[in-house]
C-alpha cells in the first residue's frame, strides 16, 4: 500500500510539472506569435510611412518646380508687355509749368514759368527711383534756380491706366540773386523735396501727367560780390505737367 502511494504521489506530481510545462510552452508562444505580427506590422507601416514621405517629397519637388517655370513663364511674359513705370523700365519725361516762390522770396521775386527734366527707373511695381533737373528764372532774371534732385517714388495704386504717385528726396540747389547795386550772389545748397503726382499711360512706350512739388533749400550766409554777407535759401513750389517716353 505504501508503495502504490508513493508511486501515486509520484504520478501526480510528475503530471503537474508537464502541466505546468506545457501552460509555460502555451504563453511563451502565443507572446512570440504576437511579437512577431508586431514587428511585421510595424515594419509594414514603417514602409508604407516612408513610401508616403516620398511620394509627398516628389509631389513637394514637383509643384515647386512647376512653380518656378510659372514664374519664369510670367516674368518673361510680363517683360515681353511691360509698360511705362514698370519695373526694369528706363522713363524720361519733359516737364513745364509754374515755379511759385514761397516766404521772403516771394515777397522779393515774382513767381515764372520754369522747365524740368525727369528721369525714372522703375524697381518694383511699388517702388521707384527717380531724379529731376530743374531751371527757372525769376524777375527778369534777378533771381534764378538751378536744381538737381533725386527722390524714392511709390506708386500708391493702378487704377485702369492712371497710376498716382508720391515722392521724397533730396538734391542740391543752386539759387542766384542780382540786386539794385548789380552786386551777385550765390550758392550751392542743400534742401529736400516732397512731391505727389499722377501719370496716365497712354501705351507701351508713352505716358503723360502732372505733378506738384515742394522744395525747401536750406538757408545760408554768403558773400556777394560788392563783400556783404547776407543770406541766401528760401522754398519755392513747382507745379508741372509732363510727358515721357519709355525705354
Amino acid at each position: 500500500m505504501r508503495l502504490c502511494f508513493f508511486q501515486v504521489t509520484e504520478y501526480t506530481l510528475v503530471m503537474k510539472c508537464v502541466t505546468h510545462l506545457a501552460f509555460i510552452a502555451f504563453i511563451t508562444g502565443v507572446y512570440s506569435v504576437s511579437f512577431s505580427s508586431s514587428a511585421q506590422a510595424f515594419t509594414s507601416s514603417k514602409s508604407t510611412f516612408s513610401a508616403a514621405d516620398s511620394d509627398s517629397i516628389r509631389m513637394t519637388r514637383s509643384a515647386r518646380d512647376a512653380s518656378r517655370s510659372e514664374t519664369n513663364n510670367y516674368n518673361r511674359n510680363y517683360s515681353s508687355s511691360s509698360t511705362p513705370l514698370s519695373p526694369g523700365t528706363h522713363n524720361l519725361s519733359v516737364g513745364v509749368g509754374q515755379i511759385f516762390l514761397v516766404g521772403e522770396l516771394s515777397n522779393e521775386y515774382e513767381n515764372a514759368l520754369g522747365t524740368q527734366l525727369h528721369y525714372t527707373y522703375g524697381v518694383s511695381d511699388l517702388f521707384s527711383f527717380e531724379s529731376d533737373f530743374g531751371y527757372s528764372s525769376h524777375s527778369n532774371g534777378n533771381f534764378s534756380l538751378v536744381n538737381l534732385d533725386a527722390a524714392l517714388r511709390t506708386n500708391l495704386i493702378y487704377f485702369d491706366q492712371l497710376v498716382p504717385f508720391a515722392s521724397l528726396g533730396l538734391g542740391f540747389y543752386n539759387p542766384s540773386k542780382t540786386f539794385n547795386d548789380n552786386s551777385k550772389q550765390s550758392a550751392l545748397l542743400f534742401g529736400l523735396q516732397l512731391g505727389a503726382g499722377v501719370d496716365l499711360l497712354l501705351n507701351k512706350s508713352f505716358f503723360f501727367g502732372t505733378r506738384l512739388n515742394y522744395h525747401n533749400m536750406f538757408d545760408s550766409s554768403k558773400v556777394s560780390s560788392n563783400g556783404i554777407a547776407r543770406p541766401i535759401g528760401g522754398s519755392f513750389v513747382s507745379f508741372m505737367i509732363h510727358a515721357g517716353v519709355t525705354f
